[in-house]
C-alpha cells in the first residue's frame, strides 16, 4: 500500500513533532521538492529530479514514532574549510552533533568510513549517509530547511 508522507505524519506523530514535520514537508513542497508515495515508510524527495536526502518515519514496537532524515550531500559551499564563517554557530553545532560514524565493518557503501570537512571541521570514519537527524526539534528543522535551500541552489546552478 502506497502512503503519502503527510498522511503518515498525521497518523503516527503527535504534538510538536507532527507540527514541525508537516511544516518541513510543506516547506519542501512549496519550494519545489517532489515526493513520491512510499510503501515502506521511506521517502526520497527530489528537486529537478535530483535526490535530496532520505526521510524515514520510524514506528517502534511501543507505538512511539520518529521523523528521521539521512543526508549524504550538503550545499557545496558548506563542504570546505573556507565555509567555516558562512553559517551561524548554532547551525554548525546542530550539523556536527548529528554526524554519523561508519560502525559497520563490512558495509560495502562506506566501510571503513571516509573523511569529510563540514563547515570547517574535519570528521573521520563517516558513514555514506553522514548526517542522521533523528526526531528533530523546531530549531533542527530550521537547519534542515537551510540544507535543502543550499542543495536546491547547487542543483539550479549546475543545471
Amino acid at each position: 500500500m502506497y502512503m503519502k508522507i503527510e498522511d503518515i505524519i498525521n497518523e503516527v506523530l503527535m504534538g510538536e513533532a507532527r507540527k514541525n514535520a508537516l511544516d518541513f514537508v510543506e516547506y519542501l513542497q512549496t519550494n519545489g521538492a517532489q515526493f513520491s508515495d512510499s510503501d515502506n515508510f521511506f521517502w526520497n524527495p527530489t528537486f529537478n529530479e535530483k535526490a535530496l536526502f532520505t526521510i524515514n518515519i520510524a514506528i517502534y514496537n511501543d507505538g512511539a514514532a520518529s521523523f528521521d532524515t539521512f543526508i549524504n550531500i550538503l550545499p557545496s559551499a558548506w563542504e570546505n574549510e573556507s565555509a567555516a564563517a558562512l553559517e551561524d554557530e548554532r547551525t554548525k553545532e546542530i550539523l556536527w552533533a548529528n554526524v554519523r560514524p561508519c560502525v559497520i565493518t563490512d558495509c560495502k557503501n562506506c566501510s571503513p568510513g571516509y573523511e569529510k570537512i563540514i563547515l570547517g571541521k574535519e570528521f573521520n570514519n563517516l558513514c555514506g549517509c553522514f548526517l542522521g537527524i533523528y526526531g528533530p526539534d523546531a530549531e533542527t528543522f530550521t537547519c534542515m530547511k537551510k540544507i535543502f535551500d543550499g542543495i536546491k541552489s547547487d542543483i539550479i546552478e549546475n543545471a
